[in-house]
């Protein structure tokens, strides 16, 4: 559902993606280089918790900061795009999911908004959360009882989802379901299909 204000970023083989794309869109987003700047490249500081941006315009370079200390502004954009839900759409997706969860996983995700799942083929650890990328870890060095280490935030809306949040296109568990199965179907696909955001990046949610 389009919001007033927030840009919906669609799957690209939906047949209407291209036409969708462009709502709540900013020049910038659809392409317009008005301004005569072309971004180059861009990494992330870790001395800074920052993304750099090298531009250039008319052979002339300069660089700016994009801040990344926390994720509060996709907190608060992913509460404003909840408006783009129903009580009862919600309601039908948590007892789909409490079909495929064991007890003790079921009652995690109603009291915390989240549930651990070991892969038996991989052997990765997955905590699935609600509004959240899915954490994936592995069991540091010395050993099972030793701290888990994350490898990544799997990020993955399967229709859409809206730019700056942590909201999808489908109420907040239809995405963890949709996590689960394909988690469980296919692993390798569903590494493939998500993004994968490194554990100190604001987007990771961690």
């Amino acid at each position: 559902m389009p919001l007033e204000g927030e840009r919906l970023i669609v799957e690209p083989t939906y047949p209407w993606a291209d036409a969708l794309n462009k709502i709540g869109a900013r020049p910038a987003d659809l392409g317009d280089q008005n301004d005569g700047w072309t971004q180059r490249n861009s990494w992330w500081s870790h001395r800074w918790r920052c993304e750099i941006i090298v531009m250039e315009k008319e052979g002339r370079i300069s660089w700016g900061k994009v801040p990344g200390m926390h994720s509060i502004s996709h907190a608060l954009t992913t509460l404003g795009c909840s408006d783009a839900w129903g009580i009862e759409q919600e309601s039908n997706a948590i007892q789909l999911l409490e079909e495929h969860l064991s007890h003790r996983q079921f009652k995690q995700y109603l009291l915390t908004g989240m549930f651990i799942e070991n892969s038996k083929r991989s052997g990765v650890t997955y905590i699935f959360r609600k509004l959240r990328p899915t954490v994936a870890c592995v069991n540091g060095r010395g050993g099972p009882e030793a701290s888990m280490r994350i490898l990544a935030a799997l990020c993955m809306h399967p229709i859409a989802y809206y730019a700056g949040s942590w909201a999808g296109a489908m109420c907040p568990t239809d995405d963890v379901i949709a996590h689960l199965s394909l988690m469980r179907g296919d692993e390798h696909l569903f590494w493939k299909r998500c993004n994968q955001h490194p554990p100190y990046r604001p987007e990771a949610g961690l």
